[in-house]
């Protein structure tokens, strides 16, 4: 029995045993379908079909069994076939990557045009959401990457979390204001009783600061929350605001307006490039994971899918 014949065979089981309905979804006659299991069971001397008054009624327990040996084989000749064609034909397709509109900014604006420009068969669609509604188009299969902070909501055994980058958040305020004039370095508790301007509770690091000031018993006095980051920055200009950001924001800032405080106590801002766990991934996958893991963690450059 070949491959085609084992799935006349699947076909048939998943149409509840009736020939009829199974050759039309196969598109072959019934007296064909029909002579495929016949001769099957002829040759191998086995009887794979209980049958009642002519007609096919259920499987035997050799059925049972050769049914589920079948497929296994249909599953695995067919991912042999995917790989095989994938590795003789020019790389086409399309990759979508869930970056939170901060991560984008800060840290993938290089990346992503160098992906684009050394691919330009494969179409990079980049969906800007924060983190919760990110994991959640992961879980959906919407997306096939995601770029989030840890902790992650993610179900370790269904998805796979790699570390790509780690920094600390820091405080940004204007130069005029009191605390930049007389420290150099800003502890959790001199945010107190200030004037905080910070992301809305769409955003992993909103969350990450609510606990850290839980954690020290300190009820924050929130004066402004905004999805967008440079808005939040402009508000520190000419106010006593004070944000708090991940450290790499400090080259989108106007430096000689907006001073930069480290905390005493660093608190770390990790992303993760996340994605499902499964057994098999595309080759434009493996590309992509690859290429944004190792331009992270190792410098390496950016070069075309081979």
């Amino acid at each position: 029995m070949d491959i085609y014949q084992l799935k006349y065979l699947v076909a048939i089981i998943e149409s509840d045993y009736n020939i009829s309905s199974a050759a039309k979804k196969l598109h072959v006659s019934q007296p064909a379908l029909t002579q495929v299991i016949k001769k099957f069971e002829t040759d191998e001397k086995i009887d794979l079909f209980i049958r009642q008054q002519g007609r096919l009624a259920g499987l035997t327990p050799q059925g049972e069994s050769f049914y589920t040996n079948a497929l296994n084989v249909i599953y695995h000749h067919e991912r042999m076939m995917k790989e095989l064609r994938e590795h003789s034909t020019k790389a086409r397709g399309k990759i979508r990557i869930g970056i939170p509109p901060l991560v984008l900014t800060v840290l993938f604006t290089d990346i992503l045009s160098k992906l684009v420009i050394s691919n330009p068969d494969i179409q990079f669609d980049i969906i800007e959401e924060g983190a919760f509604e990110l994991q959640r188009l992961l879980r959906l299969q919407e997306i096939d990457f995601a770029v989030i902070l840890q902790p992650t909501d993610l179900n370790s055994m269904h998805f796979k979390e790699e570390v790509i980058f780690v920094e600390e958040v820091c405080c940004f305020l204007s130069k005029d204001h009191t605390l930049a004039k007389i420290k150099n370095t800003m502890d959790w508790h001199d945010l107190k009783d200030q004037n905080l301007a910070i992301f809305s509770s769409t955003f992993m690091i909103h969350h990450q600061l609510m606990r850290k000031f839980e954690s020290l018993n300190i009820v924050p006095k929130i004066a402004l929350m905004s999805t967008s980051w440079d808005f939040l920055l402009e508000s520190t200009l000419n106010s006593d605001f004070i944000t708090v950001f991940p450290g790499p924001i400090r080259n989108h800032i106007v430096k000689d307006r907006i001073k930069e405080m480290k905390f005493t106590v660093p608190m770390p801002w990790k992303v993760v490039l996340t994605y499902p766990n499964k057994s098999h991934y595309s080759r434009i996958e493996t590309y992509t994971r690859d290429s944004i893991y190792h331009y992270f963690q190792s410098n390496r450059p950016i070069l075309p899918i081979q």
